[in-house]
């Protein structure tokens, strides 16, 4: 058996278990209570290691995709794409007109670190900064500031703007990581917004300024 083989088989044994569960009960960390995480951790990255991303099949890929969205609590699968820049790019492009949210955002982190395909990863990261969830907006911005986009700036302010606690939180700390002239501003402008954990984080994020 081939290994994209490998994975199919694996991913169906994933599905026949996940179909026990209705819809509203796959929430929180339901995909932790499965058995046989290894076995489909395993296919996962015998694949990203023996096969090139060009010859992936569409099968192949979804798998990868669907594989990676679910394996969002470990994280494990996505953290082997640190060393392998041109599967990550591809199922970056993959992820993001996807249905797949979980996904997205563990793309996005790795994307963060991309030095090698710096370019290309802010390409993308420009894409996902724009996603309708929240989180994978929020994880896309912070890549952006990890990745010293130009960009990082202009966005955090404009996550800042929108309200959102979250999203100014992120806008903290990427404004420490591209604009820290900018910080002390906006950490007074998060003490005007009052939020504990908004408070709590432009404390941090000024902490590990001068750290």
């Amino acid at each position: 058996m081939n290994a994209a083989d490998a994975l199919q088989k694996e991913v169906e044994k994933f599905n026949a278990w996940a179909a026990s569960f209705q819809p509203h009960q796959r929430t929180g960390e339901w995909e932790c209570g499965y058995d046989h995480w290894q076995s489909l951790w395993d296919a996962a990255i015998a694949v990203l290691e023996s096969v090139p991303p060009n010859a992936w099949g569409e099968s192949c890929r979804a798998n990868l995709l669907y594989a990676i969205a679910r394996d969002n609590e470990m994280e494990w699968i996505s953290r082997q794409l640190a060393g392998k820049p041109d599967a990550l790019v591809e199922l970056a492009w993959l992820a993001i007109d996807s249905s797949e949210p979980d996904a997205k955002w563990q793309v996005a982190v790795q994307l963060g670190a991309l030095s090698a395909k710096r370019e290309e990863a802010e390409q993308l990261l420009l894409r996902l900064v724009d996603d309708e969830d929240e989180y994978v907006s929020r994880r896309a911005l912070l890549a952006l500031g990890a990745l010293k986009s130009s960009h990082a700036e202009r966005l955090a302010e404009k996550a800042w703007r929108t309200g959102h606690e979250y999203q100014r939180i992120a806008a903290l700390w990427v404004l420490k990581d591209v604009a820290p002239s900018k910080l002390m501003q906006y950490v007074r402008l998060a003490y005007e917004d009052g939020r504990k954990i908004v408070v709590d984080n432009a404390r941090n994020a000024l902490l590990a300024y001068k750290a």
